[in-house]
């Protein structure tokens, strides 16, 4: 078992992960009816190194060498850094409907990083190695390099039907900031939540 920083290479096993982080918000934002399927999407994202879809903001779970899980990971800096690159990306696959689905999931549903926060997105589990804890090491791992950062609390937003989810980030001590309601019947509300370091 180890948590590595994620390669190009993981993109074949990591990108289904990345998906079920929140497989409507992807299919709302992304359809497939305007472009490529969004795990071609972000499969060819993952390899790259621009946008918030790359390898190089993503952490990977490995058992045996098969990665079972993902986590990404965003300071204020890094997460501003990727802006022009989405946008290209999206605008390029999905058009201007996909650049204009994904500003207003972002402004309406998700928080970017503040300064002194690192936040934590595209975390998932392999179904068939959930309930074994991966997920809460893979939070503990991020917590020590946030601290190394001088981070003063991890971030992340959740939908507020993700039960399982919602309750592993009470139990690590995540608390609600903010109840951001849905604007479409396609998505869900979503939590946003603070772990202070």
């Amino acid at each position: 078992m180890m948590i590595r920083k994620a390669v190009s290479s993981d993109k074949e096993q990591a990108c289904g992960l990345v998906y079920s982080s929140g497989p409507a918000a992807f299919e709302h934002i992304f359809n497939r009816r305007h472009g490529p399927s969004v795990i071609d999407f972000l499969s060819a994202e993952f390899a790259k190194t621009k946008t918030m879809f790359s390898h190089r903001h993503h952490y990977v779970y490995e058992l045996d060498g098969e990665v079972v899980g993902t986590i990404g990971c965003f300071d204020a800096a890094s997460h501003g850094g990727t802006f022009l690159a989405n946008a290209k990306a999206v605008f390029s696959n999905y058009g201007l409907r996909g650049i204009l689905k994904g500003l207003l999931f972002e402004l309406r549903l998700m928080k970017a990083p503040r300064k002194h926060c690192l936040y934590l997105c595209h975390v998932a589990v392999d179904p068939a190695y959930q309930g074994k804890g991966i997920a809460a090491k893979m939070i503990n791992f991020m917590r020590a390099k946030a601290e190394e950062k001088g981070a003063t609390y991890l971030s992340l937003d959740v939908a507020e039907q993700n039960t399982n989810a919602l309750r592993l980030y009470q139990q690590m001590g995540f608390k609600l900031v903010n109840r951001n309601k849905s604007y479409s019947a396609k998505l869900d509300n979503h939590l946003y939540m603070e772990l202070s370091l």
